[in-house]
């Protein structure tokens, strides 16, 4: 599909398609590769960023660099990313809340999704966990829920940023269960998890990938899971939805590759197939699982097309949280 055809199955203005079309590819790359992570070190998105460039160093000419670019709730790298030249040579890691969660909720987020990103890649889906310490004295998410309505404002939950699928997880769950709790938020995943360890906040909805090796050193207990099945890594752990709660608690993020738009299309290509390259492989799709994603491979047509069904979608659940940002 070309630049254009793609543009046109995005709803995307044709203009910018036809500068993209226009660019230079040259031997790309021809210099390295920056990849922007949009939060801080020691999250899903970081490790997964260097896990990643990391396995395509023998794969590209070029290496890729990771550039942690934390702030804003995700906004400041993905501006920051979005305004670089239109050639291939710099991406951001992407996720719901990025794409399809910043620019419902917040009034003037710096970029508009269908208009100024180039889809790439989509490499995984993910699920987030409820935890809280063990010496909470709560075992259910019925209890949770109970003594959220005990101490009525009091619990405090942390996420990995306003406006991300982590606080709209918790603003769905006040909502369908009829509880009120006290968002803080945190500049990404790790911190927001190891606040909850320290006794800070009572409770955190968060990435697997951080969530599961403090359940697993028994520092953290899990009560249920997002998305519409059980994960693997928590096998015994109930879904909201197996508990009798939906309202947007049965999405799933994912999580990928962007470039900016008008990026001519086979840079696009080259870069998802060698990015494919890496995770369609058994040891590739082991290693995403085990930093917390389920594997998917949708190259830059079908990872456009997944953005498009998912938007509307995540974009009502958003404006049901009540959640915005001025």
């Amino acid at each position: 599909m070309t630049i254009i055809a793609r543009r046109a199955a995005l709803g995307l203005p044709l203009a910018l398609a036809a500068g993209g079309a226009a660019a230079q590819t040259g031997a790309w790359p021809d210099r390295p590769i920056r990849l922007v992570a949009p939060y801080p070190p020691g999250g899903q998105t970081d490790l997964v960023s260097r896990w990643l460039a990391e396995q395509l160093r023998p794969v590209l000419p070029q290496p890729v660099i990771v550039e942690n670019r934390p702030g804003a709730q995700g906004m400041i790298g993905t501006q920051a990313a979005l305004a670089a030249p239109a050639d291939g040579h710099t991406v951001l890691y992407v996720n719901a809340s990025l794409t399809l969660i910043n620019p419902v909720i917040h009034a003037s987020p710096g970029y508009e999704t269908m208009r100024d990103m180039a889809p790439v890649v989509q490499f995984g889906t993910a699920a987030l966990v409820l935890t809280v310490r063990p010496d909470r004295g709560i075992r259910t998410l019925a209890d949770l829920l109970a003594e959220a309505r005990r101490r009525p404002g009091e619990l405090s939950y942390a996420s990995f940023g306003i406006g991300s699928a982590s606080h709209l997880y918790g603003a769905m769950l006040e909502q369908v269960a009829d509880v009120r709790m006290s968002h803080v938020p945190y500049r990404g995943s790790a911190p927001a998890v190891l606040d909850v360890v320290a006794g800070n906040a009572f409770l955190s909805i968060n990435d697997e990938a951080v969530s599961v090796p403090q359940i697993r050193d028994g520092r953290l207990l899990p009560l249920a899971v997002t998305g519409p099945t059980r994960i693997d890594t928590l096998p015994e752990v109930p879904t909201f939805v197996e508990l009798g709660y939906r309202g947007g608690l049965e999405l799933l993020g994912f999580n990928g590759l962007v470039t900016r738009a008008g990026t001519p299309a086979p840079v696009l290509e080259r870069f998802a197939q060698a990015v494919l390259g890496v995770i369609r492989p058994p040891e590739g799709r082991a290693k995403l699982r085990e930093l917390g994603l389920v594997p998917t491979a949708l190259g830059p047509a079908e990872f456009a097309a997944q953005m498009r069904a998912d938007a509307p979608v995540w974009a009502a659940a958003a404006r049901a949280s009540g959640a915005r940002v001025e």
